[in-house]
């Protein structure tokens, strides 16, 4: 049977759960208050009500691996729920000496990835609150281990390069997402194809537009190839908050089209497999929904995009209010793409009568 027991790192601080056969007992802290939790397990679900000082409701957590839960929350008397996510072990983001550092735990065995010369990687095993590892870069490798200290905020460690003897230091804490904020992050490939073209670029434009909401955080990239894009992608499993992932380019049915080469829809989104909190994936290119039921369906986050050659004026109007709704009026992805196309309605697979702009053949792909 799952097993929920344990020290929990959560969206609203440390939780601790005993589990009992399939009953959950424990307690969290929010805001210096401590609240109670009890539920039952089923499967890998735990369905839960919870108590605090100012408020209390019902909620879900459901067990994706060892280490890391999703769920909600739902306040009495409120419909909408909520997100509460939580890491446990060495589960999570961590702000260490060489930049932050996401680790995975399955069970005893936890990979970490990490920015140092191009992407690297640590591979060990866990033993309580100490794990011993290998990590490999593109031009070095070697050992190391972390002890967490006794609340499992930080830990303390060392290593060293294959071949020597001297440890360096490797110390870090866990990284504390900014409540309320959530990214906005646009990978573009340059649209010029010769110096008579002016700039342009959709980046540049969300970014203005966007500015003037405090709780969004916009970052716009570009791409020239297939390593420069999934390097962008790889970049959003160092968030702690909440991220949109918008990918302008040419595109075809199989993928996107840089500088005449494709980029296959598979590659993206195995760069993105360790990215924990992507809300939405949205390809703002031509015709990649086309081959949506086989390449963009049952993934772990909502996918979008168009299945037409979408006109640049018509994806900039819908993709601006596609945007608003999520970043700004507080709707959900599939909330914000079932308004889409009745707010614009040349969105979906058919244009009004007399419409200057053609059907845009918006979809929407829901996760498994």
């Amino acid at each position: 049977m799952t097993d929920f027991s344990g020290r929990w790192f959560t969206t609203f601080g440390i939780m601790l759960l005993e589990q009992r056969a399939s009953r959950v007992s424990g307690t969290f802290r929010c805001r210096g208050a401590e609240g109670r939790i009890e539920g039952g397990v089923r499967g890998n679900l735990l369905r839960l009500r919870y108590s605090g000082p100012a408020e209390a409701g019902t909620g879900e957590f459901r067990l994706l691996r060892y280490g890391r839960f999703a769920g909600t929350y739902t306040p009495r008397g409120q419909k909408t729920a909520h997100p509460w996510e939580g890491n446990r072990g060495w589960d999570g983001l961590w702000e260490t000496d060489f930049g932050r550092l996401r680790m995975v735990q399955v069970r005893d065995r936890v990979l970490g990835f990490y920015s140092g010369a191009g992407q690297s990687e640590i591979r060990g095993r866990a033993r309580g609150m100490r794990l011993a590892f290998r990590f490999k870069e593109k031009n070095a490798s070697g050992e190391g281990h972390f002890t967490q200290d006794d609340d499992g905020v930080a830990f303390s460690g060392k290593w060293r390069a294959r071949g020597r003897r001297a440890w360096q230091p490797w110390n870090g804490h866990r990284a504390q997402a900014a409540p309320g904020v959530t990214w906005l992050v646009m990978l573009e490939a340059h649209w010029q194809r010769s110096l008579a073209e002016p700039e342009y670029a959709f980046g540049h434009m969300l970014r203005e537009i966007l500015a003037r909401l405090p709780q969004v955080r916009v970052r716009h990239r570009f791409f020239y190839d297939a390593a420069s894009l999934e390097h962008w992608c790889r970049e959003l499993s160092y968030l702690s908050e909440p991220s949109i992932l918008m990918i302008a380019s040419h595109g075809r049915a199989e993928g996107l089209s840089v500088y005449g080469t494709l980029i296959n829809t598979s590659r993206v989104l195995e760069s993105l497999r360790h990215v924990e909190n992507l809300k939405l994936l949205h390809f703002s290119s031509c015709l990649v929904g086309l081959d949506g039921e086989n390449a963009l369906s049952h993934k772990p986050f909502p996918i979008s995009g168009y299945t037409t050659s979408v006109d640049w004026g018509a994806s900039a109007l819908l993709e601006f209010t596609y945007l608003d709704l999520m970043l700004n009026r507080g709707m959900s992805p599939a909330e914000a793409a079932a308004a889409l196309p009745k707010l614009v309605p040349y969105a979906g697979s058919r244009a009004p009568r007399g419409s200057p702009y053609p059907a845009a053949g918006f979809r929407y792909f829901r996760p498994r």
